[in-house]
């Protein structure tokens, strides 16, 4: 769907507002840490006039390496491709990334094409006002040359450390090595690699990350972690000697390397993205869900709502984060099904309910006039011209009483209601992706889920207009595809 950017700050008035928060660590509490964040973020919202839909992501992840390789930063990208808010407002320049490619792409490429703009609330600089381009690159390049100089002081820290005591440097040993002394050395835990060597000598057999985390108590990415670390066979990444004794043989290192990789399933390159049409969001904690390779994922962790929301009969294997793409789609699909099957008690509410429907004032309108009025005052206070001053009122008196008239739309016939609703589910049937979403969009304001097991929603104001809400059920319950999906109750 491609919607009209705000072209300058004036004209923000009336958007919706999404909130970013970035963290390069869990727990960092700096200047720029999350309570200025959301300050910054808070005074902005207000400043601009824009309206909180109180979306909001947080990371904690380097904004130079890997912030936008999370599961929270592609809910984000789905969310505003879903069209659920205009404006991503972000505390500073580098709390968004601070990798000036990644950073472009994001904003360019993504979310504008989106039509999401992006506002810097400490710098007040809007990614779509042309006036603030350049010093909005300055200040990426600027976030990005500071982490990278960053990094270069560290590894020279580093190096020197290595050279000085040959062992490597920094803070966290890898799982079955601990420092200690002063300056800290490594060695060996033996209790801890004990474990380590058990990981290897499962993965040698074939035996995969899941399986290795079941029979050693660790979790799935931290055994992808050990499972790749050369240091256990007593070389860092960068091929040197590691100063340690090694752990495991070398060799059985390089069996579980080659094991790993004959059950790669992608080759390394670009991922392909495909369309997932339906906007959702967990019932339980109110986040989206993603599309994550022909499902519909819950970010992680996942909440415990949506995890004991699995239905019954499922494999035991299944783990309650994700479901597939089909099978809520074909949810939605039986959801409007209902409606080329309703009666003729239906249809007649539904047209009842069409010709009573009240459409509501200019409410985006009715918020810019009031910005206006705000400025002209402004002005005044400034130029004392009191007749521009009068004139613009009367301009803006004239523009407000025909804001809060409701819109006069041309209502549809009964006979042009019926085919609408008969025709609804053969077009989702012949639709692709992008038809689908479009129809969900036009359909739905909103669509909430929990688990497998409940679909809720939220009828746009058109779909209201229509009557829709006397042909649909309020709640569908969800059930697998092997049993068919409920057709739900009006509760």
């Amino acid at each position: 769907m491609n919607r009209c950017l705000p072209a300058s700050l004036e004209d923000l008035t009336g958007l919706r507002a999404a909130r970013w928060f970035r963290e390069s660590t869990a727990g960092q509490y700096d200047n720029f840490g999350p309570d200025a964040q959301r300050d910054q973020q808070d005074r902005a919202i207000a400043r601009y006039g824009l309206i909180d839909a109180g979306l909001e992501w947080s990371v904690a992840s380097s904004g130079w390496k890997t912030a936008w390789q999370t599961p929270t930063w592609q809910a984000m990208i789905a969310s505003a491709e879903a069209g659920t808010f205009d404006i991503l407002v972000v505390g500073y320049v580098s709390r968004f990334l601070r990798n000036l490619k990644q950073t472009l792409i994001a904003v360019e490429d993504n979310l504008q094409r989106a039509g999401v703009a992006v506002l810097f609330a400490d710098e007040r600089l809007l990614t779509s006002d042309p006036d603030h381009w350049d010093q909005f690159t300055r200040e990426a390049h600027e976030a990005e040359a500071y982490s990278r100089k960053l990094s270069k002081r560290v590894k020279e820290g580093y190096g020197s450390k290595r050279r000085r005591l040959g062992v490597p440097g920094g803070n966290r040993a890898p799982f079955g090595i601990v420092r200690e002394g002063h300056p800290s050395v490594m060695r060996i835990d033996e209790t801890n690699a004990a474990i380590v060597r058990r990981a290897y000598e499962l993965a040698a057999t074939g035996a995969t990350d899941w399986q290795v985390a079941g029979a050693t108590a660790l979790k799935k990415t931290h055994i992808g972690e050990i499972l790749t670390n050369p240091i256990y066979a007593g070389r860092l990444r960068t091929g040197e000697p590691a100063g340690i004794t090694p752990i495991i043989d070398p060799g059985l290192w390089s069996k579980v390397q080659t094991a790993r990789e004959r059950r790669r399933t992608r080759t390394p390159g670009r991922i392909v993205k495909r369309n997932y049409p339906l906007s959702l969001r967990c019932l339980g904690c109110g986040r989206f869900l993603f599309g994550d390779v022909g499902r519909y994922r819950h970010p992680a962790p996942t909440c415990e709502a949506f995890r004991s929301a699995t239905p019954p009969g499922l494999d035991r294997r299944a783990k309650g984060h994700s479901y597939q793409q089909t099978w809520y789609e074909d949810a939605v699909g039986t959801l409007l099904g209902t409606i080329g099957s309703v009666d003729d008690a239906t249809i007649s509410e539904v047209v009842r309910l069409h010709d009573a429907y009240q459409p509501k004032a200019d409410e985006l309108g009715l918020a810019r006039i009031a910005k206006e009025r705000e400025e002209a005052g402004r002005k005044l206070a400034l130029t004392r011209d009191i007749v521009a001053w009068q004139a613009t009122m009367t301009r803006l008196d004239a523009a407000e009483a025909l804001a809060r008239q409701p819109l006069d739309a041309p209502r549809l016939t009964p006979l042009e209601i019926v085919d609408y609703l008969r025709s609804l589910p053969a077009l989702w049937a012949d639709s692709g992706p992008d038809g689908r979403q479009m129809i969900t969009s036009a359909i739905f304001a909103r669509t909430d889920v929990l688990g497998f097991r409940r679909l809720e929603y939220e009828l746009t104001e058109d779909a209201v207009e229509l009557g829709l809400d006397a042909a649909l059920p309020a709640v569908l319950e969800l059930k697998p595809k092997v049993g068919g999906f409920g057709r739900g109750e009006r509760i």
